[in-house]
C-alpha cells in the first residue's frame, strides 16, 4: 500500500469536481507527493480516516491505491458519512498548507 497513491485517489475524487467546475487541471501525483511528504498531522489523520472507512466498507485493501469506482465511493460514503467527507476536505486543505511550506 502506497500512501502517495492513496492520497492521489482521494485528491482525484475530490479535485475532480473542482476541475469540472473551473476548467483547471491538477497534477494529482505531484499534489499527492507534496501532501504526503509534508508530514502534516491533519493529512495523516485524513488518510487514516479514509483507510478505516475503506476497510469498514468491505472494500479490497489492495485496491485502495488504485482508481476508485463509483461503487467504491458510494460504499465509502454510506459507511463514512460526513466524517469521511470532512477528512477528504482536510486532505485538500492540507495540500494548501503543505504547498505554502515548500
Amino acid at each position: 500500500m502506497n500512501h502517495t497513491r492513496i492520497a492521489a485517489e482521494v485528491l482525484r475524487f475530490r479535485l475532480g469536481t473542482l476541475e469540472q467546475a473551473s476548467g483547471t487541471t491538477f497534477d494529482l501525483i505531484e499534489a499527492a507527493e507534496i501532501v504526503v511528504a509534508c508530514g502534516d498531522p491533519g493529512v495523516d489523520r485524513a488518510l487514516r480516516v479514509v483507510g478505516e472507512t475503506w476497510r469498514a466498507a468491505g472494500l479490497s485493501p489492495g485496491a485502495i491505491d488504485h482508481r476508485w469506482s463509483a461503487g467504491d465511493v458510494a460504499r465509502m460514503r454510506n459507511v463514512g458519512g460526513s466524517a469521511l467527507l470532512d477528512a477528504i476536505d482536510d486532505l485538500v486543505a492540507g495540500l494548501t498548507r503543505c504547498r505554502s511550506r515548500a
